[in-house]
């Protein structure tokens, strides 16, 4: 079977720095093909995609990507731990991936070293000592937050260099991508269970989680605002500040070709008002957003849940808020607070936030709070067998699909194309199902302003 190379990303838009990433990791790897575990509807910040899903599919595939899966929205749209946890898990029970790769600032500072420094911390939040614990509730009482006060527990532990892996956005997600792979293979070698585990325990898999090879790609820092101009290279926030602000020719200097032709089809298709020339040929070419008279599902931006969250609010008690996932600690009376008596979205944030309480934690909040996302849902989706939608493939994608077809009986992960069609085979993940649709429904209607169109079951993008 040929060395197949696993990525998580959110491809929101698919940029310079992927493609540098993603050929690295290939030439790292020796890898003849890709799989990408991406976030669908909504991303891990609890916002919805500025860009739909099968666009984003679209360009990884057309960028080098073989094969692009859908994280589950129970999955995607959490914390890093969830995030990490549904995408590695899914890497290592296709039974057909055997390298997995991510970005990693520490990398770019000792590319020798990295991986190990970063399994050093990773197996220490995996398996948690009591002197650990201790302190990270210790520094908790002090009124800070869970990330800031197990950063402090791991200097105390570990030393301050250990600490700063988990104060960059790369380095975090990349310890909890290993938290989460040694948690698997304890789970694996002690034979318990967490999630849904029809006899993946007792099937020999060619390609086994315990030999995959980790791989961490240099990810370089940018000048204020997330671009760096001189290496042609911006993050995906700052590209998506540039879009949003009209800048749209500026914004494509930092995509690849093929993400610009997708991103252009997309843009000229909900909103007819733009030139079409001038989109895809001036650098210096800027659009008013206000001049279109509906944007439609190719530009969605956290405000857009303002009206929705609104909705949800005024038929939301007190108790029942409280069992909206991710409510904590008062959090929930927070926010109803704010939704009766801020003017727009921005406002709401402001009220909500506080020491203890991250901006992106409010944003997911607010998400789950739209959805009406209950505490025992999540939980009953989070034990469900992790279902994964194919989005786009090429041939060699097509060929990866049939090998995972036939596996797939004796793994925990499912994949499929089909929702109707596949009804009885996902009988095991109603719920996960469930938030899914749910889920792409609140985005649909976001960009739409109703349900008219939407597409329950919509063909895989091939290529």
């Amino acid at each position: 079977m040929p060395k197949t190379l696993g990525v998580i990303a959110e491809y929101d838009p698919f940029h310079r720095g992927h493609e540098y990433c993603l050929s690295e990791a290939k030439q790292k790897s020796g890898a003849e093909r890709t799989i990408c575990v991406m976030s669908g509807a909504f991303v891990q910040r609890g916002e919805p995609a500025l860009f739909d899903k099968y666009v984003r599919a679209e360009a990884a595939v057309k960028n080098g990507v073989d094969l692009v899966l859908e994280l589950p929205f129970c999955y995607a749209a959490t914390g890093a731990e969830n995030f990490s946890r549904g995408g590695v898990r899914v890497l290592a029970g296709l039974g057909v991936c055997d390298t997995i790769a991510f970005g990693s600032e520490r990398a770019a500072e000792s590319e020798a070293t990295a991986v190990s420094e970063l399994r050093h911390v990773a197996e220490l939040l995996a398996f948690e000592t009591r002197s650990f614990s201790e302190k990270t509730k210790a520094h908790m009482k002090t009124g800070i937050s869970f990330p800031a006060a197990r950063q402090a527990a791991l200097a105390e532990e570990l030393g301050e260099e250990a600490a700063l892996l988990m104060r960059r956005p790369n380095d975090i997600l990349a310890v909890e991508y290993l938290r989460q792979l040694a948690l698997f293979k304890a789970e694996r070698a002690h034979k318990t269970t967490i999630c849904f585990r029809p006899s993946y325990l007792a099937y020999p898999m060619e390609k086994s989680p315990e030999n995959m090879e980790i791989i961490a790609i240099p990810r370089f820092g940018a000048e204020p605002g997330g671009v760096n101009v001189q290496q042609g290279i911006a993050g995906a926030g700052a590209i998506r500040a540039l879009i949003r602000s009209g800048r749209i020719g500026k914004a494509f200097a930092f995509v690849p070709e093929r993400t610009k032709d997708v991103l252009c089809t997309a843009l000229i298709n909900n909103l007819p008002t733009m030139s079409a020339w001038e989109l895809k040929t001036n650098a210096n070419y800027e659009f008013n957003f206000t001049q279109a008279k509906g944007r439609g599902s190719a530009l969605l931006y956290p405000e857009d849940l303002f009206q929705a969250l609104e909705l949800s609010a005024l038929t939301l008690d007190p108790i029942e808020a409280g069992d909206i996932y991710t409510a904590v600690e008062g959090l929930e009376n927070r926010l109803l607070d704010a939704a009766g008596r801020s003017a727009n979205f921005a406002e709401l944030i402001q009220m909500i936030k506080s020491k203890r309480y991250t901006e992106t934690r409010i944003l997911r909040f607010v998400l789950h709070t739209a959805l009406r996302l209950m505490k025992e849902e999540m939980k009953e989706a989070l034990s469900e067998r992790i279902c994964v939608r194919v989005l786009a493939f090429n041939q060699t994608g097509a060929e990866m699909l049939r090998e995972i077809h036939d596996m797939q009986e004796h793994t925990d992960i499912y994949v499929f194309q089909n929702l109707r069609v596949e009804q009885d085979a996902l009988s095991n993940s109603r719920t996960l199902i469930s938030l899914n649709v749910r889920a792409d429904k609140l985005y649909h209607m976001l960009g739409h302003g109703s349900l008219e169109g939407f597409r329950y079951s919509p063909e895989p993008i091939r290529l």
